[in-house]
């Protein structure tokens, strides 16, 4: 199981849990995505699962605002999550 974490405009965070080939965003009880305001909170969220590998996607929307393509890959990074 995998923890992907995309970083969006606004110090916002959202987390899919990637397993069986398919990503799930993570929900509340409401059925709505949670976002995260930092790292730490999406670790305590998390705190007694364990997950093989954590990554880190940087989404930016001033790439397209300077006349870059749309379709640039975006940062991803793999993590230490201990």
């Amino acid at each position: 199981m995998k923890l992907h974490i995309e970083s969006i405009e606004g110090g916002i965070y959202l987390a899919s849990i990637f397993e069986n080939d398919e990503y799930k965003l993570v929900r509340n009880k409401s059925n709505e995505p949670i976002s995260f305001h930092c790292l730490n909170e999406i670790k305590q969220h998390f705190s007694k699962t364990t997950f093989e590998q954590v990554w880190l996607k940087q989404n930016t929307p001033y790439d397209e605002m300077c006349g870059l393509s749309v379709d640039n890959e975006k940062l991803e990074l793999l993590i230490d999550w201990h």
